[in-house]
């Protein structure tokens, strides 16, 4: 069995704490939906499925996702998918929920 270093494990604690409202370069705040409403959005195809705006993310910001939550910004939605990188840096990526478009890397 092994031990994951201290910092991963930081890391990964912050990323457990449930964000409800959130703001990323934007004026307007963020909502995240729930696991249900995220499946109906997807149903609906007004918003792309989860594994593929994780895809697009890994490819903006390389490493594990540890985290991916579908937002309501304003009338808009975005992805806000949380990678950790293998040096143990987290990177948040925001997508547009339509087109998978990336918005923001921090």
């Amino acid at each position: 069995m092994s031990i994951m270093p201290v910092e991963t494990l930081f890391a990964l604690s912050l990323l457990v704490a449930p964000l409800p409202i959130v703001t990323i370069d934007s004026q307007d705040p963020m909502s995240c939906l729930s696991a249900d409403e995220t499946r109906d959005m997807v149903a609906d195809g007004r918003v792309i499925q989860p594994a593929l705006a994780s895809r697009h993310a890994r490819q903006a910001a390389p490493g594990e996702v540890v985290r991916i939550r579908l937002c309501r910004q304003g009338d808009d939605y975005v992805y806000v998918v949380t990678t950790l990188k293998r040096d143990g840096r987290v990177a948040r990526v925001t997508l547009e929920g339509q087109s998978g478009k990336v918005g923001t890397i921090r």
